[in-house]
């Protein structure tokens, strides 16, 4: 009989208690929330600075596929370097970091001290959320990897209400008679404490490294770069191949919702409805990207339970099958503010999670414990390299073909994927796989 402690229908890992994994729910709802509050927080502080809108898209891609560059170098970094020392310091400096950035900011007086203030929130970004992936893998057994992702899903969706709440705030501040700029420092002030706190409660909460006295020292005596390529040796298995190029479409999916949607918006509410950034904000925007988190708290615990009952490449072949057809359909819209819409959207966040939550199940499931930190180091090199995708060529799409453009790409990736996944649920060894928890 397994007596493995339990926790919310999650078999725990050994040596693993439930204080550790609730404390890692805890900042795992900092973390997404920090990882989706620039791309909704940026447009009001962007026309703060008076800086023209169609710049303002090209800017936003910019800036965003700075950050994944950023992600690209250190992501493998921070994994092989938590092989060493332990999930827990590599966690705490990279909530410290990032909430040090968001304090600096709305500081910033020019664009060249934005992207100053945006290196400073990448670097600790790509510590924290390498370590949201990797840790998560670290706690769960392997008959519940799909029920643990989809409860680290669900969480990390609660999560995305903080950059909706946060949004708020500005508006709430002008109302006490603050200038918009003021405004804007006070509310990146209030996201910066989050880091802070959360870091304290990982410090103290988060389980010490696992690794034993014998891999400790095998580790000590490799150099880290060696451990860094083994994540990319890793890609010689298909499956592991396949989490990487579905970490690429699901991060993509998530950045091109989280920067373009809430810029959309705020374009269109202020061009076509004679709103003010901060109007635009709360009556257009907020509503609109609360309907996507709505649909990601249902797909996550949809995909979650799936991810456990099929073979995970399966669960990445519906995923991305929904994602391709959610984020093509996009190409239909012509007024992002019609009810319509707003169904469209809920489906989007289900299908966005379902991608998020299938890969890392998939790379969990085929990642040696081991190399942990620097194969999953490796899916989020690749996660980051279709967040840059996205954003850098997406801020061009936008401005230049149309606001559906970087939707539409994602659509196209998403269905390739999907024929991936559906090919190599061809050969025997994987179309008989279920979910070990079964």
């Amino acid at each position: 009989m397994d007596h493995s402690p339990r926790l919310l229908g999650v078999t725990l890992a050994d040596a693993i208690r439930p204080r550790h994994f609730l404390i890692y729910l805890f900042a795992v709802f900092i973390s997404s929330g920090y990882a989706g509050a620039l791309a909704i927080l940026q447009p009001g502080l962007l026309a703060v600075m008076a800086i023209d809108q169609q710049a303002q898209a090209t800017l936003t891609g910019y800036l965003s596929a700075f950050q994944e560059l950023v992600f690209i170098v250190l992501l493998g970094t921070f994994g092989a370097l938590s092989d060493r020392i332990g999930r827990r310091p590599v966690y705490v400096f990279g909530l410290l970091v990032t909430g040090l950035g968001f304090i600096l900011y709305p500081h910033a007086s020019s664009v060249s001290q934005l992207v100053v203030f945006r290196l400073v929130v990448a670097v600790g970004s790509a510590a924290m959320i390498g370590m949201m992936v990797t840790v998560v893998a670290d706690y769960a057994s392997e008959s519940s990897r799909g029920r643990a992702n989809g409860l680290q899903g669900l969480t990390a969706t609660f999560g995305a209400f903080i950059p909706p709440l946060l949004a708020v705030l500005p508006k709430v501040f002008t109302g006490q008679g603050f200038d918009e700029l003021t405004a804007q420092k006070l509310t990146f002030a209030c996201g910066g404490a989050l880091g802070v706190a959360a870091a304290a409660v990982v410090a103290l909460g988060l389980a010490p490294g696992l690794a034993t006295a014998t891999q400790r020292a095998a580790k000590a005596s490799q150099n880290l770069f060696a451990d860094m390529r083994s994540g990319l040796r890793a890609a010689r298995d298909p499956q592991t191949a396949l989490s990487y190029g579905a970490a690429f479409i699901s991060r993509g999916d998530l950045a091109v919702t989280g920067a373009f949607i809430s810029l959309w918006l705020v374009q269109y509410g202020t061009r076509e409805l004679g709103m003010t950034p901060s109007e635009a904000m709360f009556q257009l925007a907020v509503p609109r990207t609360l309907a996507v988190v709505g649909g990601a708290l249902i797909g996550s615990l949809l995909m979650g339970y799936i991810a456990d009952r099929i073979s995970r490449v399966a669960a990445v072949a519906l995923a991305s099958g929904l994602a391709a057809a959610v984020y093509g359909g996009v190409f239909l819209i012509s007024d992002p503010t019609a009810d319509w819409v707003m169904v469209l959207l809920l489906a989007m966040g289900i299908a966005e999670i379902s991608a998020f939550v299938s890969s890392q199940a998939l790379v969990g499931q085929q990642a040696p414990a081991a190399q942990r930190g620097a194969v999953i180091g490796f899916f989020g090199v690749a996660g980051a390299v279709g967040i840059f995708v996205g954003t850098s060529g997406g801020g061009l799409l936008f401005a230049h073909v149309a606001p559906s453009a970087p939707f539409v790409l994602f659509g196209v990736l998403n269905g390739l994927v999907c024929l991936w996944s559906l090919a190599l649920l061809r050969k025997p060894s994987i179309q008989t796989a279920s979910a070990q928890g079964a």
